[in-house]
């Protein structure tokens, strides 16, 4: 495999053709997403336990699927399964369509089909993340992630209103031909994508529980990652407990119109596209490992100004409040994203991702339950602030973690490596630090990339040696040539 040179994300074809599959399958997913509950209402006249299994099971797919899909992604190729799932999208929304026009649709046949979207979804989520860093290289991650992210608010925004759009326009099942096109599109896009991806690595099949630990074991004993995984899922937990009341606390409790308090909530989008057009600067001026907690710590507190909201003037302590608050989620989901795709093992990209979701992903049921529950007890305004001050105190395992030790990545390590110090390069088997093998931000040198060890250091990293690995010119640069090109067998820039 060729990995092509560092450089601005935009310069690579194939990663111009992955946003714009991505940016088509995420209007897609964002338009079934309110298309398929208007259907279920307007033309199979659902009721309220009816629409709330639907959406359900439009939600809960990751919990039921996303850490055994993890351990099926390892092991395959990822753009195949991702151009299978946008197809297998696309044929699930003509069937429902053709049902409808035929008279034959039914809640059942609405829920299955619903269901069939979301593990696709699950699949395609899951593989979308660790696909990138298979087409970027490490120090392009950032970049293509806030261009992703950038995508994904923006589908946020438009998603639900176009789904609404549309349906008044062709009508509900109409609308899911056009949402149909968008995934076959994405396919379309992905299929062209030229670089080729490397085989996984064969390895012995220890069963799907086992190799699920596995990366389940990785994350909880890495001090990093177990701390992102902390506070995600409690930043999730107290957000979707406050979003269950904050449509209340506007109209019931501050007195705002409908109307005005869509208006205010539209905050919240354009919170996160600014977050993801100023992730990128924030990271590459302060460090990756620095954004990852700063964003966190500066950004929670300003929940805080949420439940301070009244009328007239005091609506500026919501808009200001929500603005910090999203943005600084957004800076923080990105700069930690490009920390996982950055540092873990490629074997474990999926395997990974897919249990930091579960962890995050487990904790949205929770939230709602939670927010009902203090709303009754202590009131909206009172339960907001509650959740204020946890918001507030969620970074604490990230300020206790090895983050506030660094300012950039490590080098890539190994699963059966300890843990390293965020920042500092691995150490040679002797004990000592690698010298040459590591720069001063931590990655490994850039003949280390291509040949899979660095010049001047012996097969198990020591100095001085003519074992494996030395090299006679350890001081010689690389060219031009040699610093794009690497082992076909690594498959990690």
């Amino acid at each position: 495999m060729t990995v092509r040179a560092q450089g601005l994300p935009w310069r690579s074809g194939d990663f111009r053709l992955l946003v714009a599959g991505q940016t088509v399958t995420q209007l897609g997913t964002d338009v079934t997403t309110i298309a398929f509950p208007l259907i279920a209402v307007l033309l199979l006249h659902a009721t309220p336990w009816q629409l709330g299994v639907l959406v359900a099971v439009q939600n809960g797919a990751f919990l039921l699927l996303g850490v055994p899909a993890g351990v099926w992604l390892d092991r395959r190729r990822l753009r195949p399964v991702l151009i299978t799932t946008d197809l297998v999208r696309c044929a699930a929304l003509v069937a429902v369509t053709v049902t409808a026009a035929l008279g034959r649709l039914t809640l059942p046949l609405l829920v299955a089909a619903a269901a069939v979207m979301a593990a696709m979804r699950v699949l395609f989520d899951i593989g979308h993340q660790s696909y990138l860093p298979r087409l970027l290289h490490r120090a392009d991650l950032l970049r293509g992630n806030c261009t992703l992210e950038t995508v994904r608010s923006s589908g946020q925004v438009a998603g639900p209103s176009l789904g609404g759009w549309l349906t008044h326009l062709v009508g509900a099942t109409n609308t899911l031909l056009v949402d149909a096109v968008s995934f076959l599109i994405s396919a379309a896009c992905l299929a062209r994508i030229r670089a080729r991806e490397p085989a996984p690595r064969p390895a012995a099949r220890t069963g799907t529980a086992h190799e699920a630990r596995e990366g389940l074991s990785f994350v909880l004993r890495d001090p990093v990652l177990r701390a992102i995984a902390a506070t995600s899922a409690l930043v999730n937990l107290l957000f979707t407990a406050a979003t269950a009341l904050i449509v209340l606390f506007l109209i019931d409790t501050v007195g705002v119109s409908p109307a005005a308090a869509g208006v205010l909530l539209s905050a919240a989008p354009a919170a996160a596209l600014l977050g993801a057009v100023t992730a990128g600067r924030l990271a590459r001026r302060v460090g990756l490992t620095r954004t990852i907690w700063l964003s966190a710590a500066v950004s929670s507190p300003f929940n805080l100004l949420v439940p301070l909201t009244g009328r007239g003037w005091g609506l500026a302590f919501f808009v200001v409040g929500l603005l910090g608050s999203g943005a600084g989620q957004v800076v923080y989901g990105i700069a930690q994203t490009t920390y996982r795709q950055a540092t873990v093992p490629a074997r474990l990209q999926c395997r990974v991702n897919a249990t930091m979701r579960f962890l995050v992903m487990g904790a949205l049921p929770l939230g709602g339950l939670l927010g009902g529950a203090l709303g009754e007890l202590v009131g909206i305004r009172s339960t907001l602030l509650l959740i204020g001050a946890g918001l507030a105190l969620a970074p604490v395992p990230l300020l206790l973690s090895p983050l506030r030790r660094g300012r950039d990545l490590a080098a890539p390590r190994d699963p059966a490596d300890p843990p390293l110090r965020v920042g500092m390069a691995p150490r040679a088997s002797g004990g000592r630090r690698a010298g040459p093998a590591a720069s001063r931000s931590g990655t490994t040198c850039r003949a280390r990339r291509v040949t899979g060890r660095c010049p001047g250091t012996t097969g198990s990293g020591a100095r001085g040696s003519t074992g494996p690995g030395w090299s006679p010119h350890p001081r010689r640069p690389l060219t031009r040539r040699e610093g794009v090109r690497r082992d076909p067998g690594d498959r990690r820039p």
